[in-house]
């Protein structure tokens, strides 16, 4: 599915003057970047100009992941496929119109991995997705490292991350005990595989996702290796974020890969939380929450201090919490339970609720701050008048509640989001952003930019190549509607309802 379109918005006219980038804009001015998406349903592509306008747009759909047990699996020469398209789609819409192609940005789904020929590049493996977790009982025997782990790599040691999937790989497939064997992140297989380079690279925000990485050094740990009985595999070379990783050819040319990130990290500078303590909530098949500490590390416990985005002089970091079921979630509560028949009748069914229903979704497992790999859903509060709108408004509900648990955690941190901006599909739901905004005491702005991962990427591309900074970045994003949080009893009632919810169901999976 491609789709063209004429709306701007954002813009960075009023910013990209001769006298703001000296010898640059007249040059650059009929120059764009493109911004590539690999996420786990769709690969999305957006062409910005140089004056940041968002000149194409096109969507590849993936098939649904292979899911089976703990197991998730999607194959990566599909995905590759997906990528290539997107980009010579994004080619052919700009070389008609005589525009070149400055750069290219890879936003990528973060904790996926697999294993390949690290000289032909030929995958070896499946992708096994971050919503896989056949490493639990790794991570169950290394219980008593955690600490270390939490300390080293930032990150809570969970099933999530790649380090148990590629011990997996390392134990269970013949090739990943060769010595030509790349164990690595998607992202690191389609740099590989889309700049035909012979080194394989990672980018900062994605290494750290592997939970192999130091979080304080910013380069491969030992000590983690050994921990997770990895030492001696074969791994990308770590680089910043915003870092030239060589040419992708192309039937227009050759175009510069110049950035490659998460694609959380890109989502929150698509939405221009680029000023310390800016905040960002995206929903999609999991949700986020991450507030910018700028150039400092804070670690929080229970919670993810990550890699924002990186160059050769500096590196910004953000405190991050996940929850893993959002998307996935209200996918379960339309087709498993048949609460809905499409998503255009969530809002109305939303504000049609009338009973204190509260649904506990532990699909997936809980994500941050408990991080609980397996747990049951519970529903509460069913009366004789209840109907499928207040069930529908509890799965709803349930979302904005997994953000106000992470909130609390980094409140309990020293870390409180001066604004907040939502993205994501579900942004467009009023009632979701309403309750979001009232849960969490605050104002929340509704990013008017679609497709924000990839928006992002190109943006880090742009800021790569010295087309605007991050101060443009931030200005031309900031619009959107502005939903502000109000006093609402009820919603808070039933929020300490969820909260026991989930107590009782985790006491209940034990019996």
């Amino acid at each position: 599915m491609v789709r063209h379109v004429r709306a701007i918005p954002f813009s960075l006219k009023h910013n990209a003057s001769p006298g703001n980038h000296p010898g640059k804009a007249n040059c650059m001015s009929q120059g764009c970047f493109i911004g590539l998406d690999q996420g786990s349903s769709a690969t999305k592509a957006v062409v910005l100009s140089t004056e940041g306008q968002l000149l194409f747009q096109t969507r590849k759909d993936l098939p649904t992941p292979l899911r089976e047990g703990l197991r998730t699996e999607q194959d990566p020469k599909g995905i590759l496929i997906s990528v290539r398209e997107s980009l010579d789609e994004c080619l052919r819409a700009v070389t008609r119109q005589g525009i070149s192609v400055l750069g290219v940005g890879l936003s990528c789904q973060r904790s996926s991995c697999l294993i390949w020929n690290g000289s032909t590049g030929e995958p070896l493996s499946p992708v096994i997705s971050w919503r896989d977790t056949r490493g639990i009982g790794l991570v169950r025997q290394l219980a008593d490292r955690e600490p270390f782990i939490f300390k080293t790599s930032g990150l809570p040691l969970t099933p999530y991350y790649s380090a148990s999937k590629i011990r997996w790989m390392h134990d269970n497939l013949a090739a990943g005990k060769q010595a030509d064997t790349v164990h690595g992140t998607l992202s690191s297989f389609l740099i590989q595989q889309l700049t035909g380079n012979k080194q394989s690279s990672i980018d900062h925000t994605n290494a750290a996702r592997t939970q192999l990485m130091n979080i304080h050094t910013l380069s491969w740990d030992r000590d983690l290796l050994e921990a997770f009985g990895l030492a001696g595999i074969r791994l990308p070379d770590i680089q910043p974020t915003a870092h030239g990783y060589g040419n992708i050819s192309t039937a227009a040319g050759a175009v510069p890969l110049r950035a490659s990130l998460g694609d959380q990290q890109s989502a929150m500078l698509g939405l221009g939380v680029l000023a310390k303590d800016d905040g960002g909530i995206n929903y999609g098949t999991g949700g986020f929450l991450m507030v910018n500490t700028g150039t400092e590390l804070v670690p929080a416990q229970g919670l993810m201090a990550s890699v924002y985005y990186s160059n050769d002089r500096e590196q910004y970091y953000l405190l991050e919490g996940s929850a893993n079921a959002v998307g996935d979630a209200l996918e379960w509560a339309r087709k498993g339970l048949g609460l809905f028949a499409d998503y255009g009748q969530l809002d109305d069914l939303c504000w049609k609720a009338t009973t204190d229903v509260v649904a506990f979704v532990g699909l997936n497992g809980t994500g941050a701050p408990h991080w609980e790999a397996e747990m049951s859903s519970s529903m509460h509060g069913l009366k004789p008048e209840s109907t499928y709108a207040d069930m529908v408004r509890a799965v709803v509900e349930g979302i904005a509640f997994f953000m106000k648990d992470i909130a609390e955690a980094m409140k309990a941190a020293g870390v409180e989001p001066a604004s907040l901006t939502l993205s994501g599909g579900l942004s467009s739901n009023t009632y979701l952003a309403q309750i979001q905004a009232d849960i969490l005491g605050k104002d929340i702005r509704i990013s008017s930019v679609q497709d924000a991962s990839a928006v992002g990427a190109a943006l880090l591309a742009g800021m790569q190549s010295g087309a605007w900074s991050s101060g443009d970045v931030r200005i031309m994003a900031a619009h959107g509607e502005i939903m502000h949080g109000e006093a609402n009893p009820g919603l808070e009632r039933r929020y300490r309802r969820w909260k026991e919810l989930h107590r009782m169901t985790k006491e209940l999976d034990r019996i």
